[in-house]
């Protein structure tokens, strides 16, 4: 650890003030909750797409569980190191575990908006152009996947080879990547990162489900004028559902990232000495809230979830509505976990 860093961190221990002390406590125990929170939906969620091979057989749920995994991974390593500083109020780790703990930080947060990328552009193959998503096998999409992750690791690493630095934070109870500096070595590897991890997914998320809604939008609509077309509609619904899903998701990332993307760009560009530490720190640890969120939504968006619920307590049974609810017969998604169980009235006999 070098000098300065060190010495930083000793003068934020020792002048710590108990009112701001208080407030860290309240929020690591918020951060117990979300570990352990975290941990159970990721964890449960992956656990039925591995012991179910059905829903395996989606693209969707395979960039889905990708997804989860990088969420996973986050929860597991990321959480308990600033829990344990936040009870402490100041960071108890070495400079060492300060650069873990970034760069798990922002693989995760790479990872996240690529695979949620992946997703739009899934879901828009599958709608806009169906018949190219018939021509993508599974393997293709565990190829994207790895993708993903290994794009994901080559920004991580970077700072670790001298493009950037990792470094504490705010009232330095967390670390990031080296946000201030006006050196080449520093703005470049900003200035890339912007337009490579958000400026471009951001773009493709924001085009591909723009088209995705209003061709859903107008095959609604014409679906409409033929009242005797059952099937058309159970299958515009299914689309709206996983659709709006998909939009839940991706909007829950950015409300817990755009706080710390707006005091990120203000560090970049605009003096830093008028943010003061604690408004620096707090949507930092906000951010890590989306990790729990993305299973929490797609359980409570997923009517089918009942169903795969033996997997997780085997000796319980599916009820009646849940046998009922498998009989839905599906042309285009066979098997989706953001899928909702219609009423039996718009089951429609194959055939």
């Amino acid at each position: 650890m070098s000098s300065d860093k060190m010495l930083n961190n000793t003068l934020f221990i020792s002048t710590k003030n108990f009112p701001l002390c208080s407030i860290l406590r309240i929020i690591g125990y918020y951060f117990i909750v979300l570990w352990i929170t975290g941990m159970i939906l990721n964890g449960s969620v992956l656990y039925i797409l591995v012991r179910n091979k059905k829903l395996r057989q989606s693209s969707t749920n395979i960039l889905i569980g990708g997804l989860l995994l990088a969420d996973l991974i986050g929860t597991y390593f990321e959480i308990p190191l600033p829990t344990f500083s936040l009870l402490s109020c100041r960071w108890i780790f070495t400079y060492t575990g300060c650069v873990f703990e970034a760069m798990i930080v922002y693989f995760a947060g790479c990872s996240n908006i690529y695979m949620l990328c992946l997703i739009s552009i899934d879901r828009y193959r599958k709608i806009i152009r169906p018949f190219s998503a018939q021509k993508a096998n599974i393997k293709q999409t565990y190829l994207t996947i790895a993708v993903a992750y290994l794009l994901s690791l080559f920004w991580t690493v970077m700072p670790l080879l001298g493009w950037s630095d990792y470094d504490y934070e705010g009232i330095r109870i967390s670390c990031s990547i080296k946000w201030t500096g006006r050196s080449f070595n520093i703005i470049s590897y900003n200035i890339t990162i912007f337009i490579f991890v958000y400026l471009v997914p951001i773009t493709i998320i924001i085009v591909t489900n723009t088209k995705i809604y209003l061709s859903i939008r107008n095959r609604w609509q014409r679906s409409m004028l033929n009242l005797n077309c059952n099937r058309v509609k159970h299958q515009h619904k299914i689309e709206r559902h996983i659709l709006n899903t998909i939009i839940l998701i991706i909007g829950g990332y950015l409300i817990a990232w755009t706080p710390y993307a707006i005091i990120v760009f203000i560090r970049i560009f605009i003096d830093t000495d008028r943010i003061p530490a604690i408004v620096d720190t707090l949507p930092a640890l906000f951010a890590k809230s989306s990790l729990a969120w993305n299973p929490f939504i797609y359980i409570v968006r997923n009517g089918n979830f009942r169903t795969h619920k033996p997997i997780l307590f085997p000796r319980q049974h599916p009820t009646q509505c849940d046998k009922n609810s498998n009989k839905i017969k599906f042309s285009i998604y066979p098997y989706s976990l953001v899928q909702f169980n219609l009423p039996t009235r718009l089951h429609v006999r194959s055939g």
